[in-house]
């Protein structure tokens, strides 16, 4: 059995003055009526590394990304114990929005291979939740996906944001926390100056945190003053 992936174009109006925006809406579901809580979804620019819109799901199994440059992007859904399901060709185009739906199935994929890291590389992003605020100190950890580099831990500043300057070009393991919502974990592939624009969902309250959300954290670089 396929994962589905439904992709359509919504017109959505834009007020008089105001600026136009690209969207993209989606839902991930385990089943007709079972939403996929604490999947992980990646939007990122077709044949370029930068910007990247990544969420967790909630309740809902909802994702909403805005102010997404017009251009091509491809959507990358994972949730652990389910076949990664990857979309390209979505088009966000201007006052349109893109929606995504995608239904997981149970199974695992073949893990995509690292690209050989080369080059400078740096991450800088901002960090909200699911209502749209700032993520205030919330934890960041980037870690070098076949070794050798250092990992790189963070907290988010008054406005979310964060940064980790310095790196070395190729794939890296980015996590991030905050207190009350569900943890990002995914896969970057870094190349010169990439951005990234994260949304984490509300946990529920019947929420179960992984093993490794129990280990105490390692000192965070405090935000900067």
């Amino acid at each position: 059995m396929r994962s589905l992936v439904l992709v359509t174009l919504l017109a959505v109006p834009t007020a008089a003055g105001a600026q136009a925006a690209g969207q993209v809406r989606g839902s991930v579901f385990y089943g007709r009526h079972q939403p996929a809580v604490g999947a992980v979804v990646l939007v990122r620019p077709e044949g370029a590394a930068t910007p990247v819109f990544a969420a967790t799901t909630g309740v809902s199994g909802s994702f909403a990304f805005d102010g997404v440059p017009n251009g091509t992007y491809v959507a990358e859904v994972r949730r652990d114990g389910f076949i990664p399901v990857i979309k390209s060709g979505i088009v966000v185009r201007m006052p349109f929005r893109a929606v995504v739906e995608v239904l997981l199935v149970r199974g695992s994929g073949p893990a995509p291979a690292a690209p050989a890291g080369s080059g400078e590389a740096s991450l800088t992003g901002r960090v909200r939740g699911a209502q749209g605020a700032p993520l205030v100190e919330g934890r960041v950890k980037l870690t070098r996906a076949e070794g050798g580099d250092d990992p790189r831990i963070a907290t988010t500043d008054a406005s979310g944001a964060f940064a980790f300057p310095g790196l070395s070009g190729g794939r890296w393991r980015l996590e991030v926390q905050g207190a009350g919502l569900l943890p990002l974990r995914t896969s970057l592939d870094l190349s010169g100056d990439v951005t990234v624009e994260a949304t984490l969902g509300t946990q529920p309250p019947d929420y179960m945190p992984p093993p490794q959300d129990l280990i105490v954290p390692e000192e965070a670089i405090p935000p900067p003053a």
